[in-house]
């Protein structure tokens, strides 16, 4: 018994001590035993008719014994979950960085023989190039793993000032436009005039409107396209993109801004994906005082769109 600390155990594992398994245990032992005595105490002394009282008691103990064996369940779940998200954190890590890790394995060795050989210079140049982008792709791996340590430990920060997302957006559409004609993808921006600033955190919010236009087109099929709107609502700006790619099954929908969730019929298409930038996109844009939704229909498209309000 020396070693065993509940209390620890329970920490450890994340768990409240009125959700923890073991101390339920024990709380269940213990007031098992105190109704044993208890009941035969109270017959003894004060019931010529031990039936009653015993009968009366066993049913409130009945009932506190469901609802700690409810808690005990619920504690298992948990644990249960937090194992299951532990393991697909792992899995989906591992087949991210193999990727990037591989490329760097590979260019590396090409390196070695254009080393030997000056007269390559093109070979080398496209070298590096695929070295740096593999390495941007494991730096936003390993950042997007620290907000979301940071969201769930409440210590995510964000620096705002103001920003035009109309300009914002001009910029993103720009640098988005070559990916979208190698995709095949037609991409259109629609802007009410004179669009208010906001106040945000602009790096922040620049990330999600990247993940609503890189999964615009990444998940729409070729000669599809994606249209990216931005106009004012009132007191909030609303941005949007719409695509007429292959959309959400209705079951799946309720999962969407969870941790590591990716929908099945995505996984057909594209397999690349951590199923983390959405979960964070909602956080950052009601950190902002904003909202955020989508709607889609399997096999016709999704629109993704946020809200901000105004700088007053």
């Amino acid at each position: 018994m020396k070693g065993i600390n509940i209390s620890a155990e329970c920490r450890s594992i994340g768990l409240g001590l009125w959700q923890c398994p073991p101390f339920l245990f024990l709380v269940m032992g213990f007031i098992t035993i105190t109704s044993m005595i208890g009941v035969s105490l109270l017959s003894s002394r004060y019931f010529q008719e031990p039936e009653v009282p015993t009968i009366i008691i066993v049913s409130f103990i009945a009932t506190l014994f469901l609802i700690i064996g409810n808690a005990i369940i619920n504690g298992f779940s948990k644990i249960a979950e937090a194992n299951r998200i532990k393991s697909q954190f792992v899995s989906i890590i591992s087949h991210q960085l193999r990727t990037p890790v591989s490329i760097f394995k590979w260019t590396l060795e090409s390196l070695q023989q254009t080393i030997k050989k000056p007269e390559l210079c093109d070979e080398t140049n496209s070298s590096i190039l695929n070295l740096q982008d593999a390495s941007q792709k494991m730096i936003h791996l390993v950042n997007t793993l620290l907000d979301v340590t940071r969201i769930e430990a409440g210590t995510l920060t964000l620096q705002s000032e103001d920003i035009s997302l109309s300009e914002t957006l001009k910029k993103l559409i720009n640098g988005f436009q070559r990916y979208a004609e190698m995709s095949h993808i037609a991409l259109a921006m629609e802007s009410d005039t004179d669009i208010p600033l906001v106040h945000v955190d602009r790096s922040r919010i620049i990330m999600v409107m990247q993940t609503f236009i890189d999964n615009a087109i990444r998940y729409s099929p070729h000669t599809g396209t994606v249209r990216v709107l931005l106009k004012k609502e009132g007191t909030f700006i609303r941005f949007s993109v719409s695509d007429t790619g292959v959309g959400i099954p209705s079951l799946q929908q309720k999962n969407i801004f969870h941790k590591f969730f990716r929908a099945s019929n995505i996984m057909q298409y594209q397999t690349e994906g951590t199923g983390i930038d959405l979960f964070i996109s909602k956080y950052i844009i009601e950190a902002c005082r904003g909202t955020i939704g989508f709607t889609s229909e399997e096999t016709k498209g999704s629109t993704f769109w946020f809200t901000l309000p105004i700088k007053k």
